[in-house]
């Protein structure tokens, strides 16, 4: 195998370099772009599946799940967010915490054996949706990479 390449003038050079340089400046934001959706369809498929915690399937959080791809004129940023409000403590948990009524209130609900004024709430384990899904993104650039290289400097 061989390649070959002929350039007559400084000007050609110059110019297979700079075509070289931009068709690399797009692979590089192909590849940003398609590593984010990734990374936003795995965080989908996590929430979606009833094997894996937290099962909120098609729910306010699932449908809260969106990526977004900021690009300028030097860098690019790729971000995997929920606006929902429950966002923060299926990634990040909580600790446990004394869960009390409003008012003169008492707590109750199906099974328990009476009203109470106060429960202890042990704490929610952290799931890390998002934070899992964006590292499960990122060890598939390699393949992300392949697949906008293919697309710009088609054979």
């Amino acid at each position: 195998m061989s390649i070959t390449v002929q350039l007559d003038s400084f000007e050609k050079i110059k110019n297979w370099f700079k075509n070289i340089s931009i068709g690399l400046k797009k692979v590089a934001r192909a590849t940003g772009r398609r590593v984010t959706n990734e990374a936003e369809q795995l965080a989908k498929e996590r929430v979606r599946s009833p094997e894996k915690k937290p099962g909120k399937r098609a729910g306010a959080y699932f449908q809260s799940i969106e990526s977004e791809f900021k690009d300028g004129t030097v860098s690019f940023i790729g971000t995997v967010k929920s606006d929902s409000p429950i966002a923060g403590i299926i990634e990040f948990g909580s600790r446990p915490h004394i869960i009390r009524p409003k008012g003169n209130k008492v707590l109750f609900w199906p099974g328990a054996k009476h009203p109470t004024k106060e429960v202890k709430h042990p704490g929610t384990p952290a799931f890390r949706v998002l934070g899992d899904a964006v590292e499960d993104g990122v060890f598939k650039i390699d393949e992300k990479l392949a697949e906008a290289l293919k697309e710009q400097f088609k054979p």
